[in-house]
């Protein structure tokens, strides 16, 4: 077996397994963990050359079970459990909720009530008492 180096490059003849191994190792080594054909491709071209290299690449990449496996054409659609309605006018949803059980102020206010505009994003917060009603 004759290995000569070109132009920077380990030029790897086409004997047995050799090819086959150095694309297993680059592959499945712990550090580059199941790269993709195009990412597998520029590591490789940087030390070796062989007549057909990228397409070797390719077609190894594409016989991995395990990146068949984890492919995102392979992976079942997300479905969402209801539809998205967003608003187009600012106040038109707004969220509200009740931070209590503050230290009373000296206006005796306790909580504080938070609203959120979805639009706009903008929060307004009004101190509040927990004993207050919609009278007040």
């Amino acid at each position: 077996m004759v290995c000569f180096v070109t132009m920077g490059h380990l030029c790897v003849p086409n004997v047995g397994e050799l090819r086959q191994h150095i694309l297993t190792k680059a592959h499945k080594s712990r550090y580059s963990i199941y790269p993709g054909a195009t990412k597998m491709y520029r590591d490789l071209q940087e030390v070796f050359w062989w007549n057909g290299i990228k397409r070797d690449i390719a077609e190894f990449v594409a016989k991995c079970s395990n990146c068949q496996q984890v492919k995102v054409e392979q992976q079942k659609p997300g479905v969402m459990t209801q539809d998205i309605n967003i608003p187009t006018w600012k106040r038109e949803v707004i969220n509200m909720d009740f931070i209590a059980g503050l230290p009373r102020t000296r206006r005796q206010h306790d909580s504080i009530w938070v609203k959120l505009d979805k639009v706009t994003k903008s929060a307004h917060f009004l101190a509040i008492k927990t004993t207050d009603s919609v009278e007040d």
